[in-house]
């Protein structure tokens, strides 16, 4: 089962652009916030601003939405409360069923709101995305948040990897694309293995369900072999953004 959460403001075509951009999502919940004059004083207001009623479009969307064959249930919250905002959607995804995909499209509403749902969605190990709205073509931006809760279950081997790979990175002054080879030899999974003090058997799956979780690439290459003599196929292993992210966050953990 496949549910899509996502937080609600002015607009509903953000919901509907993410909405379109999933795949067979059987439920849709929508979170939108609730409009200023119910939780701000009227004093308090910015007047001159015409503004949408975020709960009125999300029952315009919910609509729109079940024309499509999915169910759509709607929660209301203070946009303006950052911890009703966050334990609402918290609770949202805690009440779904066990092994359900949930993403949350975190595009609409209050900044707040939408800080809230990536929190919560980082909290809950859930898949998170925002969508980008652009003359080109709108595109779905994921977002890197825990998934399948590696904060907790990556494994002292794999942060031992990612840490590695951070250094390397960190110890090149240039763009890597414009290194040849030979100059990342650092990068390949022998040399990785002999800076972990481990052997290269020890680390290749690893490796590969590091590169399937998205948190490496590998490129094919070659470097000069120790004899001087030809080269030697190679697979250069270099972090994504996510594992960059996750590497930063594990070094703080561990100095």
């Amino acid at each position: 089962m496949s549910v899509l959460i996502a937080t609600v403001g002015g607009t509903e075509n953000v919901v509907k652009l993410g909405f379109r951009m999933m795949e067979n999502v059987e439920k849709v919940i929508l979170v939108p916030g609730k409009p200023f004059e119910e939780v701000m004083e009227k004093s308090e207001i910015k007047q001159g601003k015409i503004r949408a009623d975020p709960i009125q479009k999300a029952y315009e969307l919910k609509k729109s939405i079940e024309d499509f064959g999915a169910k759509v249930e709607i929660y209301e919250v203070n946009p303006l409360d950052f911890k009703e905002c966050l334990l609402r959607i918290i609770e949202l995804i805690q009440e779904q069923p066990v092994d359900t995909d949930i993403a949350v499209n975190v595009t609409g509403g209050t900044k707040l709101l939408s800080l809230a749902a990536m929190n919560a969605a980082c909290m809950c190990y859930c898949k998170a995305f925002y969508v980008q709205e652009k003359g080109s073509g709108d595109t779905k931006v994921d977002l890197p948040s825990p998934n399948s809760g590696y904060f907790n279950d990556i494994g002292d081997q794999a942060k031992k990897i990612l840490l590695y790979l951070l250094e390397e990175h960190k110890k090149l002054k240039k763009p890597v694309e414009e290194y040849n080879d030979d100059e990342l030899k650092s990068f390949i999974n022998r040399e990785i293995a002999l800076g972990l003090g481990v052997t290269s058997q020890t680390i290749t799956n690893k490796l590969q369900m590091m590169e399937a979780d998205g948190l490496l690439m590998s490129k094919k290459g070659a470097i000069k072999n120790s004899s001087g003599l030809g080269k030697s196929s190679v697979k250069i292993w270099l972090l994504t953004d996510d594992g960059r992210i996750y590497a930063t966050y594990f070094s703080k953990k561990n100095s």
